[in-house]
């Protein structure tokens, strides 16, 4: 079944050609778009055939290792079962449909190879999710289509919402990203090596490693890590308000984004998963309970929503509720099933949503009927009134989500902002090379700070971090406050017993090449004479798209995206730390998560927004 990879290896050359042709070249870009979806629905078609041909018998095809070392063996690997290859038929077929009707629906926006280029990567990101046959893989198409997805959203970019809501919606996929990081790290420790989901699903949970077989820790923390990275991706309860949110982007983006395939993911990653859970009886409960939740928050809400994209996009949601509840039950066909009819359904939704809209506001205005008016007595009407104001402000998750989890780091990061930035680096500096120089002498450590040197470590880069996280003077000491951030990780793990060097150095080397070039960009729009404060969004791209691509790759690099060295040092680091080093493993989540999110404010005010400049087109706050 070598013939799966060409499944990805399609999508890959498709956007390597998107990127090579000029933006006005409207019919070539579609047309590359449109041949690699037709070539890969070909593809999927011949690999149906062959499937059928040895009895639909689950399919694993060992790949060439990418990185290889006693902690971990990363490669791609595929599995083909029956769940993925639903998924992937349609996935083509709604992502044919996409490209087919975008071709009028983009035509002649500025951004026209842009959306077509993202349409393409989010495609391939997904096919890597479902063909994935290890968690390493998953981890990458999961980064994919997390970061196609902010820039979708944000596909208006001259506008304030698009932008400020991509952003939003990004901040909780990073905690689904390190939830998600987090789940492999477990299971690594787990079963002593990286395990692929044939022999998974073949022997079930099982882990070689004695000291560790009889710890029920590990039968609740993996499964409740996938469960974290699935509820934010699906938009499960109390995850639930960044939905509505994503639906700044255009509508066809909409669709097969957060109507159809992406939404979904999560549902996808469960049963990918379900033999970490399956046999855990607390974990249906907890399933069922967040399905449940979600589906009477989600259909009350759709209700009463004021837009149509808002309407859909609670109504998807339920569903999507009742999908995890048939999880619970262990009824996993039936979910697969339920999907498809979702995701058919809400596509075709909102693709005709501006049309049925232009014909509603038309039937309003020429039959306009006065409500009739809402009695205010006895209990029963004013429960109802009270659950229809909740309903209206989307019970308040928005708020919930900044009370208990920005608004914390916020205030700790005032704290740390009192500190002026100059003693912060010399301070900071120091105290590194003084932790370098016992990491390589650690001999001359006493054994009692030697204990706890890694999570000293580890909370004082924590400091640098949250003072980057509220930085809004300078993106340049913002930047500098996240590359010391970064080192002091990389001490963190220099501590630990056994621990290769060389790893860190694969980890250092890509944020030495990216950190370089994140100030190289900085330091042009400055000379520039262009604002680099983080007080707004300032829309640099208008003038200097090549310097915003450049800072684009700076940032994935530096926030460890896939397969860049920095997400691979980071990977092997994780491998260090002990099972039992759990202040450790809080402090290094909290630092992947804030770093995720720093570096992408500052590549949202730098470069997205509107431009000050008043010869560029105006754009309004909202779309």
């Amino acid at each position: 079944m070598t013939i799966l990879y060409v499944l990805l290896i399609v999508p890959a050359i498709a956007l390597v050609l998107g990127f090579a042709l000029p933006n006005k070249s409207e019919k070539a870009l579609y047309l590359v778009s449109v041949a690699s979806v037709v070539i890969n629905m070909i593809t999927l078609l011949a690999v149906g055939f062959l499937w059928y041909r040895v009895g639909f018998d689950p399919q694993f095809l060992k790949g060439p290792l990418v990185f290889n070392s006693e902690e971990i063996k990363f490669s791609i690997s595929l599995y083909l079962d029956g769940y993925s290859y639903v998924y992937l038929l349609l996935a083509t077929y709604l992502t044919g449909i996409i490209v087919v009707f975008s071709k009028n629906y983009i035509h002649r926006e500025k951004g026209y190879k842009r959306y077509f280029n993202n349409i393409k990567f989010f495609y391939l990101g997904i096919l890597i999710v479902l063909l994935a046959g290890n968690l390493e893989l998953i981890f990458v198409g999961w980064e994919i289509i997390g970061v196609t997805s902010f820039f979708l959203i944000g596909f208006y970019r001259e506008r304030y919402l698009p932008v400020k809501n991509a952003f939003k919606v990004v901040s909780l996929y990073r905690l689904a990203d390190i939830a998600l990081l987090l789940a492999i790290w477990l299971s690594h420790h787990y079963f002593g090596y990286s395990i692929n989901f044939f022999i998974l699903n073949l022997s079930g949970l099982h882990s070689p490693e004695q000291h560790i077989v009889a710890e029920q820790f590990y039968h609740f923390a993996i499964p409740a890590m996938f469960l974290i990275a699935a509820m934010v991706k699906s938009a499960q309860f109390p995850f639930s308000s960044w939905l509505p949110r994503a639906m700044e982007g255009p509508t066809t983006s909409s669709a097969i984004f957060y109507g159809s395939l992406y939404v979904h993911i999560g549902v996808f990653l469960l049963i990918r998963t379900a033999p970490f859970w399956a046999t855990n009886s607390w974990f249906h409960i907890i399933i069922g309970g967040v399905g449940f939740i979600t589906f009477i928050l989600s259909a009350i809400t759709s209700k009463v929503q004021a837009t149509i994209k808002t309407q859909i996009a609670y109504s998807s949601l339920a569903q999507i509720g009742l999908m995890f509840i048939e999880l619970a039950f262990g009824l996993y066909w039936v979910a697969i099933i339920h999907f498809v009819i979702n995701a058919l359904f809400r596509s075709h939704q909102l693709l005709i949503s501006p049309s049925v809209l232009s014909h509603r506001i038309h039937d309003q205005v020429f039959h306009f009927q006065k409500p009739a008016p809402q009695s205010t007595q006895g209990v029963w009407n004013k429960v109802k009134l009270s659950v229809y104001i909740l309903s209206i402000k989307e019970f308040n998750l928005d708020t919930f989500q900044y009370k208990f989890l920005w608004n914390p780091l916020k205030k700790l990061g005032k704290l740390v902002d009192n500190v002026d930035n100059k003693v912060a680096f010399v301070v900071g500096l120091v105290v590194f090379f003084t932790g370098l120089y016992y990491v390589y002498h650690i001999n001359l450590l006493p054994h009692n700070l030697l204990r706890y040197a890694s999570e000293f470590f580890a909370a004082f880069g924590l400091l640098f971090i949250l003072k980057s996280f509220v930085e809004r003077k300078n993106s340049f000491h913002a930047w500098a406050l996240i590359i010391i951030n970064q080192l002091y990780q990389s001490l963190a793990f220099g501590f630990n017993e056994q621990f290769d060097f060389n790893q860190v150095h694969i980890f250092l080397s890509g944020i030495l090449l990216s950190s370089v070039v994140g100030f190289w960009v900085i330091q042009k729009l400055k000379k520039s004479n262009k604002s680099i404060s983080l007080n707004d969004f300032h829309g640099h791209t208008q003038e200097h798209p090549r310097l915003a691509f450049l800072f684009l790759l700076a940032s994935l690099g530096l926030a460890g995206f896939p397969i860049t060295p920095t997400f691979i040092g980071e990977d092997l680091m994780l491998g260090h730390i002990e099972e039992n080093q759990y202040v450790l493993v809080f402090l290094i989540t909290l630092n992947l998560i804030l770093d995720g999110l720093v570096i992408f404010r500052i590549y949202s005010r730098l470069f997205l927004g509107q431009h000050k400049s008043a010869y560029h087109e105006f754009a309004y706050r909202s779309s």
